[in-house]
């Protein structure tokens, strides 16, 4: 006899485990989801309902980590922590839907958590996340923070189609530097640098374009020229109802990114509590706005912001917990020559490689990149091995 620990990363290898026991096909999938271990965490929620939440997990097989304060039956809210396979999960769907106290928007969030599909729509197209996505960088700013910023059309069109040529799905054109110590590039100048590169790079591109900018001017002359996604650092704060209206009116893409403080200062001494759990909130909020304002929801994505106002350990901390982010969306990894991976392994370009390389493991589903060759080949990798 034998006995070793089995590893199981996703419902196909729990599904791979039961098969080969020779178990009826019947109980397969019943029993694979027993082995996907489902933790989950639940801020702020009412103290009776956490109390509710713990018997009836506990009734299931499944546990909570309540606060002190739950277990002595006092007033107020406080943050939990679930401990579940997915098993349970489905049963405490079920239990919670027609209890008080909030729990049945805890059981519909429940629902979204589980959902595997992710779906991102810009204009007439729909990306397939059945591999991550590579996004290349076309920069049409001289004051790009990675040297690589471009002045003529035609020089940004061969590019693009390089990028495409080399597996890219989608091009983020962009004519503002956000680096670090930056200064904002008013509409009116963005436009002329964007403008004519768009123009060039659409007649011939056949995957989506996306547009780095934040200002509602150079939105509308983008997707004027058939652009399809707005990639907004500010996640529509500065744009705002306006912005939102207009990405909603033509159901083009949008990604909503996170950032601490404006670019020309974000890196001076940033803090949180709690990175992973402030910058959710942050983009569950800006995605509720987009909503009021009639973007679909299969039109967002997500970006947690790497290196934007944050430090390196904000910055590690947040690839690693990248999957938390994609009950809001398709999430777009970008850590394409950011300061923060120079400053752990150098600026070779095989550390921003293995950089992009951990992103898309970690559970991204686009990945903002420089290196576009190398990543998709990194990628082809990473769906080998996930195949086995």
């Amino acid at each position: 006899m034998i006995v070793r620990k089995a590893i199981i990363n996703n419902l196909k290898d729990a599904l791979e485990l039961t098969k080969k026991t020779g178990s009826s096909s019947i109980v397969h999938e019943y029993l694979a989801q027993k082995g996907i271990n489902f933790p989950v965490i639940i801020e702020q929620i009412d103290n009776r309902a956490a109390n509710i939440l713990k018997q009836e997990a506990i009734s299931v097989g499944a546990d909570v980590s309540v606060s002190q304060d739950v277990s002595r039956f006092k007033k107020g809210f406080s943050d939990i922590v679930l401990f579940a396979n997915l098993t349970q999960i489905l049963k405490l769907f079920d239990k919670l839907k027609m209890q008080p106290f909030g729990l049945k928007e805890v059981a519909l969030n429940f629902k979204q958590l589980i959902n595997n599909k992710k779906v991102f729509k810009c204009r007439d197209k729909s990306l397939d996340f059945s591999c991550p996505i590579v996004m290349g960088i076309v920069n049409m700013d001289p004051d790009s923070f990675s040297g690589d910023g471009l002045t003529c059309p035609d020089k940004a069109q061969g590019q693009a189609l390089e990028f495409e040529e080399c597996g890219a799905g989608i091009i983020d054109i962009g004519a503002e530097s956000s680096r670090p110590g930056s200064n904002f590039v008013d509409a009116k100048t963005e436009i002329k640098r964007l403008i004519p590169a768009l123009k060039k790079i659409k007649k011939k591109l056949k995957i989506p374009i996306s547009i780095d900018t934040y200002k509602y001017e150079t939105a509308k002359a983008a997707l004027d020229e058939g652009a399809d996604i707005i990639n907004d650092i500010f996640a529509l704060r500065v744009g705002k109802e306006k912005l939102a209206k207009l990405i909603a009116n033509v159901k083009a893409g949008l990604i909503l990114m996170h950032m601490k403080g404006l670019p020309k200062n974000m890196q001076k001494s940033p803090k949180y509590k709690d990175c992973t759990c402030e910058v959710f909130k942050f983009l569950l909020d800006r995605k509720n706005y987009a909503l009021n304002f009639g973007v679909q929801e299969e039109c967002i994505s997500v970006d947690p912001g790497a290196g934007f106002g944050k430090t390196v350990e904000h910055n590690l901390e947040l690839i690693k917990n990248i999957r938390t982010f994609s009950s809001l969306g398709a999430v777009v990894g970008a850590v394409s020559r950011k300061r923060f991976v120079k400053a752990l392994s150098g600026e070779d370009k095989t550390s921003f490689v293995v950089a992009n390389f951990l992103t898309a493991f970690c559970g991204a589903d686009i990945l903002r990149v420089h290196d576009v060759k190398e990543t998709v080949n990194v990628l082809k990798m990473i769906q080998a091995f996930k195949g086995v």
